[in-house]
């Protein structure tokens, strides 16, 4: 879950964890149909807009939260947040915060985790890690 932060509204199954051994973390698995928006922190709100303060989020547009493919793990990386240098949207995760991964998905075997491929991001996992 990005930054401790609760990102599950509803789920029918408990979440499951995936064992990152490479950064000795976990990331949860989560299968739920919704999540709030990372990008606007589940406010609809644009917060970053210099034009007009009642500006909707470019992300839920204005929901304050995203439907979503489950299960989910949150987005390595933007860490969760949505945001990227500042205030870009995530090009992984497109501002949710989350990714959706297959059922059966584990740690990368091609890249063993690291999400990266020498200078770039490892294309099996897209920079992910699980795949």
């Amino acid at each position: 879950m990005p930054n401790g932060k609760e990102i599950i509204r509803t789920g029918s199954e408990g979440p499951r964890q995936i064992l990152e051994p490479r950064r000795g973390r976990v990331r949860i698995k989560c299968f739920v149909d919704s999540v709030r928006c990372a990008y606007c922190r589940g406010t609809g709100a644009d917060s970053i807009s210099t034009y007009d303060s009642s500006s909707r989020c470019p992300v839920c547009s204005g929901a304050g939260e995203i439907s979503v493919k489950p299960p989910v793990v949150s987005c390595l990386k933007c860490s969760g947040t949505g945001r990227e240098r500042g205030d870009l949207t995530c090009l992984a995760c497109k501002g949710t915060g989350v990714v959706s991964v297959r059922e059966d998905a584990t740690t990368c075997l091609k890249c063993k985790g690291t999400g990266k491929n020498g200078g770039f991001y490892c294309i099996a996992c897209k920079g992910q890690d699980i795949a």
